[in-house]
């Protein structure tokens, strides 16, 4: 994770802060002249991967309320855009902070529109960010970050006046159910004691009749302000802030506060400085004063963070996927030596099985010659029953056949034949039959019924079909017509056919 800086901004110093696993860090002070302008710069070189947020604690800040149609999208974004630049013209720093919707009427959208109106004040600082390419997230104020801090200690129900004392001054922020309304800072300088905890409470006293002006508070109604009080400090300040009819003091412990935040080591003098740094690390406001020219390089960082993001999971799953393949490959490896083992041991144990055999007076190639010769012997001394038996089982539903002849023979395939080795054998058997006299003058029958005979011996298993001679010569060009001529011709006539069937033996 890059290393992330607070830049806490007020009139006459600029205060970085680290932070790191919840524990905040001094890191450097510069003041606001052209010395600490430079040191800023170099200060900024040497963290160059570092993320950078400004909290700005400047008394230049205005707030106005508006309430504006609720709407959504581009068209609420042009709308504050609007209102924006009719309010605080000259100045990019603005905001706009929603409040959320009125419960009564069209239900409009309540806007607190911020903006820091002295951007020259600025301008040295973004000067030296701009020019080393620092990544800047974001420009805040005190008075958005101060409302986690309510949230946080669970003081958000009412009207509250919050008081915390920074280095720039006393901060005084006025909240209604949790959100901030109006805020000021009075700068040390223009306070009316030099007693901390009595000009706290001369400055509450100062601020209700302004707010009831504005009519943010009721009249008759105590105000309820909250001071941050560091531990040493609680009698000092519960002397000064006395409550009375128009205002109810509250003080609350720094240190507690700053446990509720997760702040590690707790502030250990007045300021509530690094309590403002902790709110905004630990929760950043989505609203945000810096332009989108001020943020280009932390959008840069943004897409290199991506990139590299995406990078790392490639390169995670390729190393999985090597993982995965490394193991494979070693199961693989693991199960070819366990077959080479295993056939190590089969060929020992045959080699131990033959070698207990008892001694043969030929060696065993010659038996396995031998062997194969009886088997090929076996096969040359077919008989030609199975053929016969197939034949019969056909002519049994032709009776128009009649047998006259049959041949019966073993026949080799000399295109199969191998040297050194018998050729496979073939059994053949040649039929001669005739058809009745009838068939004579019936042609197309007696093809019909050859045919027949054919085809339902080819569908036996094993068995090759050949037509050696038709009941009639047949012809290219030639066509069978019958007649008076034709019947006068072959009549007494019995059709003789012969075929050959034929089957391959094996071993």
């Amino acid at each position: 994770m890059p290393r992330r800086h607070v830049l806490y901004l007020d009139a006459t110093q600029l205060v970085a802060w680290g932070w790191r696993s919840g524990e905040v860090t001094l890191r450097g002070r510069f003041a606001n002249d052209a010395e600490g302008h430079a040191q800023f710069a170099e200060f900024l070189r040497q963290r160059r991967d570092s993320l950078f947020l400004l909290l700005c604690d400047l008394v230049d800040e205005a707030f106005v309320a508006e309430n504006v149609p609720f709407v959504r999208g581009g068209d609420r974004v042009s709308l504050l855009r609007r209102k924006l630049a009719q309010h605080f013209f000259g100045t990019p720093f603005t905001c706009a902070h929603s409040l959320g919707r009125l419960r009564s009427g069209r239900r409009d959208e309540q806007v607190l529109f911020c903006a820091l109106t002295r951007p020259a004040h600025l301008e040295p600082w973004l000067a030296a960010l701009r020019g080393a390419e620092a990544a800047l997230s974001g420009i805040h104020s005190v008075p958005l970050v101060s409302e986690p801090i309510l949230d946080r200690l669970r003081l958000t129900e009412g009207q509250t006046l919050l008081l915390g004392i920074s280095p720039a001054g006393v901060r005084q922020s006025f909240f209604e159910g949790g959100r901030l309304r109006f805020s000021r800072l009075t700068p040390l300088s223009a306070l009316s004691s030099n007693d901390l905890p009595r000009a706290c409470a001369e400055e509450a006293r100062r601020l209700h009749p302004y707010l009831l002006g504005q009519r943010l508070i009721a009249r008759n109604t105590p105000l309820t302000v909250r001071v941050l009080v560091p531990p040493a400090n609680m009698d000092d300040f519960a002397l000064a802030c006395r409550s009375n009819d128009t205002l109810q003091f509250e003080l609350i412990d720094s240190a507690q506060a700053a446990a509720r935040l997760g702040l590690r080591p707790p502030p250990q003098d007045m300021n509530s400085e690094t309590l403002f740094v902790q709110a905004l690390m630990r929760s950043t406001p989505a609203e945000q004063f810096a332009p989108s020219a001020e943020r280009r390089f932390h959008r840069l960082w943004l897409t290199r963070f991506a990139l590299r993001a995406a990078g790392s999971v490639a390169l995670a799953a390729c190393l999985l996927f090597s993982a995965h393949s490394a193991l494979d490959s070693f199961e693989m490896r693991q199960d070819t030596l366990r077959l080479n083992d295993d056939a190590q041991r089969a060929q020992r144990a045959r080699a131990d099985i033959i070698r207990r055999l008892p001694p043969t007076p030929v060696p065993l190639d010659t038996l396995r010659v031998v062997h194969e010769r009886s088997l090929q012997i076996e096969q040359r001394s077919a008989m030609p029953d199975s053929l016969m038996r197939e034949l019969g089982t056909v002519l049994e539903q032709l009776p128009q056949v009649t047998l006259d002849k049959l041949e019966w023979r073993l026949a080799t395939d000399p295109a199969n034949a191998n040297s050194g080795v018998l050729p496979p054998m073939r059994a053949e058997l040649i039929v001669h039959a005739h058809l009745p006299e009838e068939f004579g003058v019936q042609q197309r029958r007696a093809l019909e019924v050859v045919d027949a005979l054919a085809g339902q011996l080819r569908a036996r298993p094993g068995l090759e079909v050949q037509v050696l001679r038709q009941p009639f010569d047949l012809e290219s060009g030639q066509v069978l017509r019958g007649g008076t001529r034709t019947e006068q011709t072959d009549a007494g006539n019995a059709p003789p056919f012969s075929l050959r069937i034929s089957r391959m033996l094996t071993p």
